[in-house]
């Protein structure tokens, strides 16, 4: 080879690495936009970062052919899943703060706006702590020429409880403002063995309409401009206090609203007193077991089908705690939580119920119903014009109900009169 030959085999060779480093980036690019817990996400993740890990050193035509059939595989993969990354997005499990990005994401340019003070009207998204919060008032300042501190990125929020509610009942939606179903009443007559030729029993029931109207939640907070400039701090703050905060005195409501004026009618309000059914009065030095199994047996008995029973963390961690007359653990030491198990029912402890009260049994037919998801809209309030201000306004809307023929298959009550009402005299 002609060192003229050389230089420009060098210089092809310059060219395709470059080529071929800029395809690795536009896929890899692509596959972090799209970036999920699917299997076929993490293969093509490794498979990117090995032929990044290669330098990418050709030294000839032969390994040039290889590696862009690989690149072009790897492209041809990537652009698979983004073809079908909005249906494996809407299926699959996603965190709440991707949700959040993206809802403001598909109206970044109106944020943009607002930060710069244009706001001619009021911005809204919609999502499938009293005062202003601001950067200075959860980092700090000073005025200083020289500073030894460096911003982490962390912020410390206040510790809150996780919300539970939502995942061990019935959750559908609903587009009006009522919600209706039928209820069967009055059933009349019974099937006879006769004779034939004998005269048959009529049978009858009734149908009513029940309805349940829809109930709204709403708060709101002050924000600054320079911390809406900061998107991924925004999504933090209305995650972690808006949001947060509305879910708690939500699930507050699910379960124990008195469905008086604007609040929800509650799960506690709809359970059945607890009786112990057959085994009342016949179990001897009753215990917090003792009243899940006689609590299942109750709404078994009134033909439901019992899945799980809320009760206070502090219950859980006594039962944990119950031994036989011989020192053994009644429940297994070192068994998970969320592993809980109780004639069938997964036991689960939540801070939104009293200490020592229950309240569960077939949770399937608690139906919860959503009218409007989050939305969030953000506005001028007051003096915000004035003090780079703007107001942050998130609102819910939903019913809940249970039908009154289901009211017997969920039991409340509390541990302490439980075992009393079971206890052998």
């Amino acid at each position: 080879m002609t060192p003229e030959e050389k230089a420009a085999h060098d210089l092809l060779l310059t060219e395709i690495k470059s080529l071929v480093a800029d395809g690795l980036k536009e896929s890899k690019s692509k596959l972090e936009k799209l970036e999920s817990d699917s299997a076929e996400y993490k293969a093509l993740k490794i498979r990117i970062d090995g032929i990044e890990a290669k330098k990418i050193d050709l030294k000839s035509v032969e390994e040039f052919k290889t590696l862009v059939e690989e690149l072009n595989d790897t492209a041809l993969k990537v652009k698979a899943i983004e073809e079908k990354g909005i249906d494996q997005k809407e299926k699959g499990a996603t965190t709440m703060y991707k949700a959040i990005e993206a809802a403001f994401m598909e109206k970044k340019a109106e944020l943009d706006e607002i930060v710069k003070g244009g706001q001619k009207a009021p911005f809204k998204v919609e999502v499938k702590a009293v005062g202003t919060i601001s950067v200075a008032s959860t980092i700090g300042a000073g005025a200083t020429q020289v500073t030894i501190t460096e911003d982490t990125g962390i912020t410390s929020t206040i510790r809150k409880r996780e919300i539970l509610y939502y995942a061990n009942v019935s959750v559908g939606r609903i587009s009006t403002n009522r919600a209706l179903w039928i209820e069967e009443t009055d059933e009349e007559g019974t099937p006879i063995m006769l004779a034939e030729g004998a005269t048959k029993n009529q049978l009858d029931v009734q149908y009513v309409e029940q309805t349940k109207a829809v109930k709204k939640i709403a708060v709101f907070g002050k924000v600054t401009t320079e911390l809406m400039a900061d998107l991924p701090q925004l999504i933090s703050y209305i995650q972690n206090n808006l949001m947060k905060r509305m879910d708690i005195v939500l699930e507050d409501q699910l379960f124990s609203g008195n469905g008086v004026g604007d609040n929800l009618n509650g799960l506690i309000g709809y359970a059945s007193a607890f009786t112990g059914s057959t085994l009342a009065l016949n179990v001897d030095n009753a215990n917090e077991y003792d009243v899940l199994v006689a609590l299942a047996l109750q709404s078994q008995v009134a033909f439901g089908k019992p899945n799980a029973v809320f009760v206070h963390p502090g219950s859980i961690a006594k039962m944990r705690l119950l031994k036989s007359t011989t020192g053994e653990y009644l429940i297994p030491r070192g068994t998970p939580d969320n592993m809980l198990e109780v004639a069938g029912m997964r036991v689960i402890g939540s801070t939104a119920l009293a200490a020592d009260a229950f309240v569960g049994g077939d949770l399937s037919v608690v139906n919860v119903l959503i009218r409007e998801d989050m939305g969030i809209q953000i506005g001028l309030d007051g003096n915000d014009f004035t003090q780079n201000k703007k107001t942050m306004l998130m609102e819910k809307r939903l019913v809940q109900f249970v039908s009154a023929n289901d009211t017997a298959v969920i039991i409340d009550g509390t541990f302490t009169a439980a075992k009393a009402a079971l206890e052998t005299p």
